[in-house]
C-alpha cells in the first residue's frame, strides 16, 4: 500500500515537472518567434502606429484580480517614472480585443509586452511583472 503511494507521488511529479517544462519551451520558442515578427505587424493589430516611444502592452480582463491590484499599479509606477514622452502604454482587454491577445500569442493574464520604439519585440512578460523589471525592460528597449 505504501509503494503504491509513493510510486502514484513520484509519477504525480514527473508529470507535473514535464508540464512546467513544456511551457517554459514553449514560452521561449513564442517568445523567439514574436522578436521575429515585423514591428508594423504587431503595431497594426493594436491599432497604432511607430512614434518614436517604446510602448508597454498590458493585457488583462475585467475579472482578472492580479491585473487590477498588482499590474495595474505596476504599470502606472513605470509611467510616472518615464513619463508620457518616453513611454506610451497600450492596455488591452483581452475578453473584448481577441485578436489582439491572438496577434501576441497571449494566453494568460496578466501579461506584458514591451514592444520597442519601431514597434518590435523587446521583451515578454507572461504572468505579473515587478515594476522595476518593466523600468528596466523598457529602458532596455
Amino acid at each position: 500500500m505504501l509503494a503504491d503511494r509513493l510510486l502514484i507521488l513520484v509519477l504525480s511529479i514527473g508529470v507535473i515537472s514535464l508540464a512546467v517544462l513544456a511551457t517554459r519551451l514553449w514560452a521561449r520558442r513564442h517568445t523567439t518567434h514574436l522578436t521575429s515578427v515585423a514591428g508594423n505587424v504587431l503595431l497594426g493589430a493594436l491599432d497604432a502606429t511607430s512614434d518614436g516611444r517604446p510602448t508597454l502592452v498590458t493585457f488583462s480582463t475585467p475579472s482578472c484580480a492580479a491585473c487590477h491590484t498588482a499590474q495595474a499599479p505596476a504599470v502606472e509606477h513605470v509611467q510616472e517614472q518615464l513619463g508620457p514622452s518616453k513611454l506610451r502604454v497600450v492596455n488591452v482587454d483581452t475578453a473584448s480585443q481577441p485578436e489582439v491577445a491572438r496577434a501576441f500569442g497571449v494566453l494568460t493574464v496578466p501579461s506584458s509586452v514591451i514592444l520597442d520604439p519601431y514597434g518590435r519585440v523587446s521583451a515578454v512578460n507572461h504572468g505579473f511583472a515587478p515594476s522595476h523589471k518593466l523600468l528596466q525592460q523598457v529602458q532596455a528597449a
